[in-house]
């Protein structure tokens, strides 16, 4: 037993099990909840209608999203783990970019990836803004701030949050990419324009003509910020257990002059307060004891007891997997024992709760890649122009399909694709990927080098490689001489 007077810190608490105070997201809410109906069609998501607050369509308010994601990010363990898992297996560490056949274009794309440091601004800047809002905007220099033709250009991204004001016309395209035809930053008194090929735009799920997005993980928060609510509970739980140790039940005497309460409070004065490391808490029996119906109570107890909550009670595994499987689902299709619960996943299970999340991974790294194009094509337009041709290669292949050769044409910048390389994402066993190869390697429709490409080696590289030592590619490393004999030959017996 702990005495009253010991004292010890409050018990630790995880971030993310709710919204921080932060005006702007008590304000982007408002003081009352969310009213997701739609009286007269399009509705305000606050449901108050504040010129203030730039809403969304259909219920949901977009400022509110956003700040939330934003907050979660940074304060949701769960949350901000699962997004770098998402993102990671995106980009991983592979993201580079392969060889550009025209002369100028490939300089240009050299030169701009080291003035932006493209590759650490995608991994640590782009993806995780892309996520956390849905909508992106990368702005180049303009006016006395452009470089030229004989530079490269610093690109910046706007923060969404500052005060950016979209202009889209549906003229123009039927997706926000193309429906943009203006950004304005208001800054002060002075509001700040880019125009048609001074930026690049993204946007998720921008629907019904709406050239805005909404953020990518917005379906993954609250699952989130519940788990880790949970997870406080199932703490708090911990906690009042090791506090409360026993229940003394206490007997009053009624024969004593004023009625046995002096015993009582001598009795349980001891035990009144429930300090950090454990207590008893009293309880009280009173004997002899005639209720108004004429029951009489005679039993006369004094007892210590050691509960133990039910296990049932507090044990929150498995609502805790529901809400795990949801941020999952919605940060990618990511299966659950990617975010660290094994639960009744096997070895032939595992592989194929990995094919949704393969999925979504190939879409998403369709729309990095158009990214990085448009942002490629708005670069080679600024510095050389809208009419400048580029060479490219093309193959024909011939009638028969036998046989392809290489052609070369010239194309404007706006046709131009760049070779991004990025992790190659498949939800191909290795058992499987060396059945496919040899099957089509026996059967002569795969050659060495195609074969060895496909299982990850770097064929040009192994190739330089194994003339220094004199072999060919393709051509299998002798075995070595069996011990006391020939190769391949029997061995002799040992001598006497």
């Amino acid at each position: 037993m702990s005495s009253q007077q010991e004292h010890a810190p409050p018990p630790a608490q995880l971030r993310g099990a709710s919204l921080p105070a932060n005006p702007s997201i008590a304000d982007a809410y408002g003081a009352t909840p969310l009213d997701p109906g739609l009286r007269g069609g399009w509705t305000y998501a606050d449901g108050l209608g504040r010129p203030s607050l730039r809403p969304g369509r259909y219920g949901i308010n977009r400022d509110a999203e956003r700040l939330k994601c934003r907050s979660m990010y940074y304060l949701n363990p769960l949350f901000w783990g699962a997004m770098q898992i998402a993102m990671s297996f995106l980009i991983g560490d592979t993201f580079s970019y392969g060889d550009v056949y025209d002369r100028a274009a490939r300089t240009a794309l050299e030169e701009f990836w080291q003035a932006n440091n493209l590759g650490t601004l995608i991994s640590e800047r782009w993806l995780p803004e892309f996520f956390t809002d849905g909508e992106q905007a990368t702005v180049w220099p303009t006016g006395a701030d452009d470089p030229g033709a004989d530079a490269p250009a610093r690109i910046a991204f706007l923060d969404l949050e500052a005060g950016v004001r979209v202009e889209g016309d549906t003229s123009l395209g039927t997706v926000a990419a193309d429906m943009v035809s203006a950004l304005h930053l208001r800054q002060g008194l002075r509001e700040r324009t880019w125009r048609r090929g001074e930026f690049v735009w993204t946007a998720s799920d921008a629907l019904w003509n709406d050239p805005r997005g909404y953020p990518l993980v917005s379906g993954a928060v609250d699952s989130a910020m519940a788990y880790i609510a949970m997870a406080n509970h199932r703490l708090n739980i911990h906690e009042i257990q090791q506090r409360i140790v026993g229940v003394y039940t206490a007997m009053l005497n009624p024969e004593e002059p004023d009625g046995g309460e002096a015993r009582w409070r001598a009795k349980a004065g001891a035990f009144r307060h429930v300090p950090a490391k454990g207590a008893v808490v009293p309880l009280i029996t009173k004997p002899g004891y005639t209720d108004k119906a004429g029951n009489r109570y005679d039993g006369v107890t004094e007892k210590l007891e050691f509960p133990r909550p039910a296990s049932g009670a507090s044990d929150a595994k498995e609502d805790m997997r529901v809400f795990l499987r949801l941020v999952g689902l919605c940060l990618g299709g990511l299966p659950e024992h990617w975010l660290g619960e094994g639960g009744s996943v096997n070895r032939a299970t595992a592989s194929e709760m990995g094919t949704p999340a393969v999925t979504l991974g190939l879409r998403r790294q369709a729309t990095l890649r158009s990214y990085l194009d448009r942002t490629l094509r708005t670069e080679l337009i600024r510095r050389y122009g809208p009419n400048r041709k580029y060479r490219v290669p093309y193959s024909k292949v011939s009638r028969d399909g036998l046989s392809r050769s290489t052609g070369y044409r010239t194309v404007t910048a706006d046709l131009l694709e760049f070779p991004w390389n990025l992790p190659r994402l498949d939800d191909e066993s290795l058992d499987t990927l060396l059945r496919v190869v040899t099957t089509m390697a026996d059967r002569g429709w795969l050659s060495d080098q195609s074969a060895a490409g496909r299982l990850g080696a770097d064929v040009p590289t192994e190739t330089e490689l194994m003339a220094a030592t004199g072999r060919s590619f393709g051509q299998a490393q002798a075995a070595p001489p069996t011990p006391g004999g020939e190769p391949d030959g029997p061995s002799r017996p040992p001598s006497p």
